[in-house]
């Protein structure tokens, strides 16, 4: 059996782009979690997958809402990818964000490069995770510049080597 904490090292040697996936909570308020594990599948129909602990809230409220959207973080947006990594009763500090709303109430972190709203097509549980395959319904692009990018278990500017 592998050791996990060599397991995650290894893991991190795995250069990852960062998003930040929303939906909406109970009271149908924006909710945000900071997450690496988001892949494209394929381009016809065009799908996403997102990877989520079952620990977290998101878990929760995809599992009610069938609906989310990914933020695809720039490199200037470190401070909202460290922030929405907490759990949001450890969320505290002056991190300055704002929401608008896509098709079918999703939040979109506003300032993202890019940003994918999806309905959930199908899930599977495996281990402490589901695996969310969502159908993008929708697409918006902003400005680009540097993506934000984690390594080695820290943000990542491969420039700046």
């Amino acid at each position: 059996m592998l050791d996990k904490d060599e397991f995650r090292s290894a893991l991190g040697q795995f250069a990852t782009g960062v998003t930040v996936i929303t939906t909406l909570d109970d009271e149908g308020q924006p909710h945000s979690m900071t997450a690496n594990a988001f892949s494209s599948i394929c381009l016809d129909p065009p799908t996403v997958m997102v990877c989520v602990a079952h620990g977290t809230h998101t878990h929760g409220y995809l599992e009610k809402t069938n609906r989310f959207g990914v933020n695809i973080l720039k490199q200037d947006q470190q401070d909202l990818g460290a922030y929405f990594a907490k759990k949001p009763e450890d969320r505290t500090g002056g991190v300055d964000f704002h929401y608008s709303e896509a098709e079918g109430r999703i939040p979109i972190l506003d300032g993202s490069m890019v940003f994918f709203g999806c309905e959930v097509l199908g899930s599977h549980v495996y281990g402490d995770h589901t695996i969310y395959i969502g159908l993008v319904k929708e697409m918006r692009r902003n400005e680009s510049g540097a993506p934000l990018m984690f390594y080695n278990s820290r943000w990542y500017n491969p420039s700046a080597d």
